[in-house]
């Protein structure tokens, strides 16, 4: 039923044609429309508490308050990072010379994730004791089949394809090893066993910055530098945009990398300081160093925003140059049938005709 649905024509084009970005932003709003309810019950019960704090010395309402923050929680962490994934997708798809791989796999792929998203929000409370611990690591590990799966088609994109190294392109190939450190991650502190040892210690605050940032950026830097000149008219600069990449490239991973050695060795999170003989110091002096690398990359990028040169003919959606923002005029009354997996691609047979 789902699949008849999915292959019927709407203007001579079917919901399998859609690009990638389309598809992740149809599962985010799925996403959205299931779980952010339960965020304003959760602040719902938190003016309760306003009111009368009583209400909180009951384990059932703390409990049930994590339950409901949880379960809108972790599907809006998927929420940010779908549209960067799919940025990547297409990214891949054009500086690779090749129609997207695995475009069917990879749909269905970012619909199940949305759905198992929804059911995994209970391994933020393993340490609690009031959470089904088997049940919820189970969940957690299945999210690496639709992940894989994912992963499978980006490397299948650009194996044996055509590279060109362009900023968006570099921003792009960063994206997947980066990515990859929060995943693998991410399985780490969904197993119990792991997560006792590491549960809100550094290791948890490393995880949540290489998908939300070590990922995330590396896929809306590579979107920014993909679609700004189409957006604006105006082409980034590229030698500025290799050294963004780098200083990024290098500041995230000198900031990030140790805190996972810090979770590891007991530094706790939420905690502003720590004793010289715990032997924290200079694994955080390494974290302050590449935020300093940070800073100076989004300087940089700042920078090739202002300068930016004008009048460039930056590569388009899914050709080697920029398509018109406006349609050219044609005698056409009926819409054209789009057979390709790219729309853009049937644009040069429905021009001979």
């Amino acid at each position: 039923m789902l699949w008849t649905v999915l292959r019927r024509r709407t203007h001579g084009m079917t919901m399998l044609r859609l690009p990638v970005f389309s598809w992740s932003m149809i599962a985010s709003c799925l996403m959205v429309i299931g779980a952010f309810p339960a965020l304003l019950a959760a602040l719902g019960l938190l003016a309760v508490g306003r009111a009368d704090p009583s209400v909180f010395d009951s384990n059932v309402w703390n409990i049930g308050y994590q339950h409901l923050f949880w379960f809108y929680g972790h599907p809006v962490v998927y929420v940010m990072f779908f549209p960067y994934l799919a940025a990547v997708a297409e990214v891949l798809a054009v500086f690779s010379g090749r129609r997207f791989f695995g475009y069917k796999g990879t749909v269905l792929s970012l619909l199940v994730f949305a759905a198992l998203s929804m059911s995994v929000w209970g391994h933020h409370m393993f340490a609690t004791g009031q959470a089904t611990n088997d049940y919820y690591s189970l969940t957690s590990i299945t999210l690496l089949i639709p992940a894989g799966v994912e992963y499978f088609s980006m490397i299948g994109t650009i194996a044996g394809g055509r590279l060109r190294f362009g900023p968006p392109m570099l921003f792009a190939l960063a994206f997947i090893p980066q990515f990859l450190i929060g995943g693998l991650t991410g399985i780490m502190v969904g197993t119990p066993v792991i997560d006792y040892h590491v549960t809100d210690s550094y290791f948890v605050v490393a995880h949540l910055h290489y998908v939300l940032f070590a990922g995330s950026a590396f896929g809306l830097f590579a979107a920014v530098y993909f679609w700004f000149p189409k957006v604006t008219g105006v082409s980034l600069g590229h030698r500025l945009g290799r050294l963004h990449f780098w200083l990024l490239v290098i500041g995230t991973n000198l900031t990030f990398l140790p805190m996972f050695a810090l979770g590891y060795l007991g530094m706790p999170r939420r905690v502003s300081s720590y004793g010289p003989f715990e032997g924290f110091g200079w694994l955080n002096l390494l974290s302050s160093i590449g935020a300093a690398f940070l800073a100076g990359a989004m300087t940089v990028f700042a920078v090739n925003v202002l300068c930016a040169r004008a009048g460039a003919s930056p590569p388009g959606a899914h050709g080697g140059s920029a398509t018109p923002s406006t349609p050219p005029a044609t005698r056409r009354t009926r819409p054209v049938r789009r057979r390709s997996t790219p729309p853009a691609a049937d644009a040069p047979r429905a021009g001979r005709r």
